[in-house]
């Protein structure tokens, strides 16, 4: 985004490392990576969402039950709080859809799956944060105090 290098460092790395938790991507995109924030943005999301197909609604993202993979589950942001919140709203509800309850096999391997996007989704994040400190313009102007290589 064109916009970023407006941002100070002060605002741009933390608001890129924000963005990019709630959705995978974003902070890709604040600092105008297109490309590579689209990419994030579809692979993450559909491992995430293919792993709460897989394993059903119900019980994939449960935080009582499997603690350790919700922690890699919320890396995804907006994806896992969505996702908890709906099997929030379906458990315990007398005669939900059976296709939200997945048989154990198919549940576990939907966790594995959306822990394993946020884990990816954590990576991207630092990357972001990474890449969002380095920002800056590097040519000044009229070459002065421009960064020098030695080239012997």
């Amino acid at each position: 985004m064109a916009g970023s290098s407006v941002l100070s460092p002060v605002v741009r790395v933390p608001l890129a490392g924000f963005l990019a938790w709630i959705m995978p991507g974003l902070g890709h995109l604040l600092i105008g990576e297109r490309v590579r924030g689209l990419i994030i943005l579809v692979a993450i999301t559909l491992t995430f969402w293919g792993g709460v197909a897989i394993g059903g609604v119900h019980d994939t993202v449960y935080p009582r039950a499997r603690k350790a993979w919700f922690m890699g589950q919320v890396c995804t942001g907006g994806h896992a709080l969505a996702a908890h919140a709906w099997g929030e709203s379906v458990r315990g509800q007398p005669g939900s859809y059976p296709g939200m309850k997945g048989h154990w096999q198919s549940v576990e391997t939907g966790v594995v799956y959306t822990g394993v996007a946020g884990l990816l989704n954590l990576l991207a994040i630092i990357d972001a944060l990474s890449r969002a400190d380095l920002a800056e313009p590097r040519r000044r102007p009229g070459g002065a105090g421009a960064a020098t290589r030695n080239t012997a």
